[in-house]
């Protein structure tokens, strides 16, 4: 089952193992609705957590791989990082350098944009859509499924003509 890196228009990162898309954008709509963000699969998924003293578990770091995938995902800051770390090898890092860092960050949060999706196949399912933000896949299997259950219990008056 493959891990899948949504790369949320934020800048935020999430991952997710899933079947398939589908099944990663209605997992990811825990965080948030990630239909129309990038989602890409994840080849080789490595993280290590350490146990703190007070119990919690902090972030140690990706493998090599996963790093790499995940910078991809970045390639302004991913650059910008690269030359701050040639310009500052032999020196501390700037404050001058810090500014450029905020302002790739910024051209990253502004890079990514949610394509619009489809709309569910039915106007109540429009209608849900707006009030709930969930991904129209998960709207039409539950209006679906309502409409079996409604289908099944259904009862015509009268003799079948």
């Amino acid at each position: 089952m493959p891990v899948f890196m949504c790369r949320w228009p934020n800048g935020d990162s999430s991952f997710v193992l899933a079947r398939n898309k589908s099944k990663a954008i209605e997992a990811l709509d825990e965080i948030d609705n990630a239909e129309g963000c990038p989602l890409s699969v994840v080849e080789d998924f490595m993280v290590h957590f350490y146990l703190d003293d007070d119990g919690s578990l902090e972030l140690d770091g990706f493998g090599e791989v996963t790093e790499n995938t995940i910078w991809k995902e970045y390639p302004i800051l991913d650059e910008t990082l690269d030359q701050i770390y040639e310009e500052s090898k032999d020196g501390p890092v700037t404050p001058e350098h810090m500014k450029v860092i905020g302002e790739a960050v910024r051209k990253e949060r502004e890079r990514v944009k949610a394509k619009t999706m489809k709309q569910p196949a039915t106007h109540l399912g429009q209608e849900l859509k707006k009030a709930m933000d969930a991904p129209t896949s998960i709207i039409d299997q539950q209006i679906e499924e309502a409409a079996m259950e409604e289908l099944q219990e259904f009862k015509p008056k009268g003799k079948p003509s």
